[in-house]
C-alpha cells in the first residue's frame, strides 16, 4: 500500500478538516478551498487506502479506518509545523500556528488582543474557536488546542494556569426597571425578580449561582436562555434581568440600551486565565502569546469595558 509514499498533504489536510469540522462545507471554508475539491481529495486518500475513510450516509462522520489515517495525519501535520518553527527560532523569530479555544464569554475581547498581538508578530498565525465551557474541556483533554481562554479551569487535567486580568460580573436591566439609578441595592432585592440565566455549565451561570447561594438568596423566577446575546436582548425587551460580564455588555450600556445595577457586593471579580497542559511542549510562538497577555492583556481589556 506504502501509504507514506502515495497520500498527499493535501489529502491529509482535506481529511483532518472534515475530521474536525464534521462538514465538507465547512472544511473547504477552513482550507480555502472548494467543496468539490474536498470531496475529490477524500476520494483519492480512499483510493489510496483502499478503504471508506468517511461516511456521510445519515451524517458526516469517520468510518473506524478514517479514524485511524485522521490520527496519523494530525502527527504529520503538527510534526511539520513544528519543524517550521523550529527553523525559524534558529533565525530568532517566533513563529507557527497556535489553537487558541476561547468561552464565548471571552469572544468579545479574544480577537481584539489577538489582532494587537499578530501585528508585532506578523509570522505567528491562529486557529481560534469559541466553545462554552464543557466543549472547551474536551479540546484540552484531547490537546487539540494549545492555549485556553476562560474563568475558572476544568479539574481533573493536568493544567498550567496564568491570570491575566481581572473578570467582572455584574447585574443588568433596562434603563426603565424600578431599580435602575438606586445606590447600593440590597441583595435581598434579587428576590423579587425574574433572572435570565445561561446555559447549565456556563461559567456565569456557575458565578451567578455561587453568589446567590452565598447570599442565602432565590429570584421570583428563572428563564435559562442560553447565548449572552440572547439574553441581552431578552433583557432590552423587558424579559428580565441578567447577571452578566461587564466585557459583553459594554456597549449596550454606552448606547443606553442597557443599564448595571449597583447591587451590593458587585461586581463580582473573578479571574481570566489562560490555560495549557502541563505536557504540551511549549513554543517560542506560545511564550510570546503568554507573555503578550500578562504584560498588556488586563490594560487592553480595561480600555475594552470603558
Amino acid at each position: 500500500m506504502k501509504l507514506a509514499q502515495r497520500l498527499t498533504l493535501k489529502q491529509l489536510r482535506a481529511l483532518v478538516a472534515v475530521a474536525d469540522s464534521g462538514s465538507f462545507t465547512q472544511a473547504a471554508r477552513l482550507l480555502h478551498l472548494t467543496q468539490p475539491a474536498i470531496s475529490m481529495q477524500i476520494r483519492d486518500a480512499e483510493g489510496v487506502v483502499g478503504q471508506v475513510l468517511v461516511d456521510g450516509r445519515r451524517e458526516i462522520r469517520l468510518t473506524a479506518a478514517g479514524e485511524i489515517v485522521a490520527r496519523a495525519a494530525r502527527q504529520a501535520l503538527q510534526a511539520l509545523e513544528l519543524a517550521e518553527v523550529e527553523l525559524k527560532a534558529r533565525m530568532g523569530v517566533a513563529a507557527g500556528t497556535l489553537d487558541v479555544v476561547a468561552i464565548t464569554t471571552a469572544e468579545y475581547f479574544v480577537p481584539h488582543l489577538l489582532a494587537e498581538f499578530g501585528r508585532r508578530h506578523p509570522d505567528i498565525t491562529f486557529r481560534l474557536t469559541v466553545e462554552n465551557r464543557e466543549r472547551v474541556r474536551t479540546l484540552l483533554q484531547e490537546q487539540r488546542c494549545d492555549v485556553a481562554i476562560m474563568g475558572q479551569p476544568p479539574r481533573g487535567l493536568d493544567l498550567r494556569r496564568i491570570p491575566f486580568a481581572p473578570h467582572r460580573l455584574s447585574f443588568v436591566a433596562r434603563p426603565d426597571h424600578r431599580q435602575a439609578g438606586r445606590k447600593r441595592i440590597p441583595v435581598a432585592a434579587l428576590t423579587e425578580e425574574r433572572l435570565l440565566l445561561r446555559e447549565q455549565g456556563s461559567g456565569t451561570r456557575d458565578n451567578l449561582e455561587r453568589f446567590l447561594r452565598a447570599h442565602g438568596v432565590k429570584p421570583l423566577a428563572a428563564d435559562e436562555l442560553g447565548s449572552n446575546e440572547t439574553l441581552k436582548q431578552a433583557v432590552m425587551a423587558g424579559m428580565g434581568i441578567a447577571f452578566l460580564s461587564h466585557h459583553t455588555f459594554a456597549m449596550e450600556v454606552e448606547s443606553g440600551r442597557l443599564v448595571r445595577l449597583d447591587v451590593a457586593d458587585t461586581p463580582v471579580i473573578r479571574e481570566w486565565n489562560v490555560v495549557s497542559r502541563t505536557d504540551r511542549p511549549m513554543t517560542p510562538a506560545l511564550d510570546a502569546l503568554l507573555e503578550f497577555l500578562q504584560t498588556e492583556g488586563a490594560a487592553r481589556m480595561r480600555a475594552m469595558e470603558r
